[in-house]
């Protein structure tokens, strides 16, 4: 029995910098490395620091584990899991 037999996969929507956003579906998440520096600009944003990073998104298919998609980070803007859709702070839903 497969580890993620019983499992659906996430739902996640990638922003890149080129304003484009797709959707990726995906048992796992993962990072290059254990170690990111995000620092505090002055205007209230975060910078990351990791030239040549690269977030990978894996999914069991038709029991195989594949990678669904790989990327540099630095052309990632945004990855939000919306499998549950738009979620409010405080609510019970």
């Amino acid at each position: 029995m497969s580890r993620y037999e019983n499992t659906p996969p996430q739902q996640y929507e990638i922003t890149w910098w080129s304003g484009h956003v797709e959707t990726v579906f995906a048992h796992q998440v993962s990072h290059g490395s254990l170690r990111i520096r995000v620092g505090a600009l002055s205007n209230g944003e975060f910078a990351t620091e990791s030239e040549g990073q690269r977030i990978s998104f894996h999914a069991e298919v038709d029991g195989q584990w594949t990678l669904q998609l790989q990327a540099p980070e630095a052309d990632i803007r945004i990855v939000r899991n919306v499998t549950a859709g738009e979620q409010l702070p405080g609510s019970t839903s």
